[in-house]
């Protein structure tokens, strides 16, 4: 024996495959002990703080059962003590503490009688303490990831409908639930499971109301598309009947389809006050080029037919034009 440590002769059941009080169990075939081996510690209780208590040694698994001797720190406070009560049977218990969950199943078939979690099949411990009760609320063996973030239970325990009217409901809750406090169990089961069904559905509703406002948004764009296209036929007739009427030509027109794309309002407004315009070929009458034969071009101003010319016999017009102004 040493004066720092004490390796008690007494082999320990750390683990097996039985159901815990927490309502999980561990498979032990999904022990990783390699992961343990590398720093085989624990504490008393699980109190890290307290400091290392024990160390174990000859750690191996026969059947489901994970067995090992404790080698005791008797460094630590209580460490003589806790060696004597080990030697003389007052602690024979120990339990798993920090467990590192790699794996874990809702599998029926692993499930056995009294089980409500889930089945844990790839896992190692970070440590392995000392308890009075193993399994005990005191010595709770809390579940966590590889990176050491602890796993809530609840993520994995899923709570039968009986038992969900076990469950405190404050005054606000019944209200909200059509309950009262004398509502029996059953009643308070299906109104909790009328509530998680609704809440299950939300998403599918979420999906409904996008696909109807996606509807709505095309049939609105339908709807402006018929409006403006309206609008543009109602600015398309005034023009037509504006040029038809002799209020406007051609490049007035286009100005004002421009101008009035979308007011056709305001448009009919304005051609409607326009005179119907006397055009130069309506002056002419039934006048041909031979009416000006032997006028020249000076000839044709002085009688105000210049114009006329121009517009009803464009090629007599550039013949006086070119011997009028022949170096133009």
């Amino acid at each position: 024996m040493s004066n720092q440590f004490k390796k008690i002769d007494k082999e320990f059941c750390l683990t097996d495959n039985s159901v815990n009080v927490y309502g999980y169990r561990l498979l032990t075939a999904g022990l990783d002990l390699a992961q343990y081996k590398k720093n085989p510690i624990g504490f008393l209780m699980h109190d890290r703080e307290g400091g290392v208590l024990v160390k174990w040694e000859d750690l191996r698994i026969e059947g489901d059962k994970l067995f090992g001797k404790p080698v005791v720190n008797l460094s630590h406070p209580k460490g003589e003590d806790i060696a004597a009560q080990v030697e003389n049977g007052f602690i024979n218990a120990a339990s798993m503490g920090k467990i590192i969950v790699l794996e874990a199943s809702d599998d029926k078939d692993l499930m056995l009688p009294g089980q409500t979690g889930p089945t844990v099949t790839k896992w190692f411990p970070r440590e392995i303490s000392f308890v009075d009760i193993p399994g005990n609320h005191n010595a709770l063996a809390n579940l966590y990831d590889i990176n050491d973030n602890e796993l809530n239970l609840a993520d994995f325990v899923k709570p039968k409908p009986k038992e969900m009217s076990k469950i405190l409901l404050t005054a606000a809750l019944l209200t909200a639930l059509n309950l009262s406090d004398k509502s029996s169990e059953d009643e308070t089961a299906k109104a909790i499971q009328d509530l998680v069904d609704t809440a299950g559905k939300v998403p599918g509703l979420e999906k409904d109301l996008a696909d109807k406002n996606t509807a709505l948004t095309a049939k609105e764009k339908e709807l402006k598309d018929l409006k403006d296209e309206a609008v543009k036929k109602e600015v398309q007739d005034l023009l037509d009947k504006g040029k038809a009427d002799k209020k406007l030509t051609t490049e007035l027109a286009t100005e004002l389809a421009d101008s009035f794309a979308g007011n056709p309002a305001g448009l009919k407004k304005v051609i409607d006050a326009m005179p119907t315009q006397t055009l130069v070929t309506d002056q002419l009458g039934d006048k041909d080029a031979s009416a000006f034969a032997g006028k020249k071009w000076d000839d044709l101003y002085a009688s105000n037919d210049l114009e006329a010319v121009r517009t009803q016999f464009p090629d007599l017009y550039e013949q006086l034009r070119k011997e009028k102004y022949p170096n133009a």
